[in-house]
């Protein structure tokens, strides 16, 4: 296998590709294969790369996919946790993709020391958006775009964030902070073609939620009850928006 082979990454990672900025350095953070980094080589664009892993199979997978393809002296595949693989201002853009929001905001959080050079982070938790908004925010990184691309019948967002005012994304005016951190401030500001469709699968869960609360009869759940009732009626007006 060389690096004229040719083959197909998923339209996930495709999209997250299109988020790298040209000649860039920049580290993978749970890279698995390296398929991303590989594919951003492969188009002529990667500067440097390098791909974090924290578990030995995937680390071998990635050095040996990376050495197979010829990208060695490109991209340097390397065992650690989160941005511990990588040194205070070795990257340019870090990628975190594929791993849960909490999961993500604990490594940027153990990490800190590492973003101070950083000058784009490209992030794609499979849930608890949220979260990465609200650490985005609350640590200085404003929210320059998002996405939602559907890969495999399932829908992913995409967020990708550059140091400054980590507040400025929320000023919309017709939702509040609390709702535009969960809906995504620049999905709604553009009204995203699939961001209904997300929405509403959302709404599915909340209502699910309502059917087991109805059941139960302690104080505790009928006051949660109350609670998811309120954030159906207000997701329903997001919703009516769209």
């Amino acid at each position: 296998m060389n690096h004229q082979e040719t083959w197909q990454i998923s339209q996930r990672l495709q999209t997250i590709a299109g988020y790298i900025p040209d000649h860039m350095r920049v580290a993978d953070i749970g890279g698995d294969h390296a398929f991303l980094l590989l594919h951003v080589a492969k188009q002529g664009r990667l500067h440097k790369g390098i791909v974090g892993e924290v578990n030995r199979g995937p680390y071998e997978n990635a050095r040996d996919r990376v050495k197979q393809m010829g990208f060695s002296s490109l991209i340097d595949v390397r065992l650690g946790n989160g941005l511990s693989v990588i040194k205070p201002n070795e990257v340019d853009v870090v990628v975190i993709a594929g791993m849960g929001g909490s999961l993500i905001t604990r490594i940027l959080d153990e990490g800190r020391d590492r973003l101070e050079s950083v000058k784009r982070l490209v992030l794609q938790p499979n849930i608890g958006a949220s979260r990465v908004r609200e650490w985005l925010m609350n640590h200085r990184f404003q929210i320059i775009d998002e996405t939602i691309v559907e890969d495999a019948e399932i829908l992913y967002e995409i967020i990708v964030a550059e140091p400054g005012n980590g507040d400025s994304a929320y000023r919309d005016g017709t939702l509040d902070i609390k709702m535009l951190l969960q809906i995504g401030p620049v999905l709604w500001q553009k009204k995203h073609p699939l961001l209904k469709k997300k929405l509403l699968e959302e709404w599915k869960g909340k209502q699910k939620i309502l059917k087991q609360l109805e059941r139960a009869v302690s104080e505790e759940a009928r006051s949660r009850k109350l609670e998811v009732e309120k954030e159906i009626k207000e997701w329903e007006k997001v919703m009516a928006c769209l």
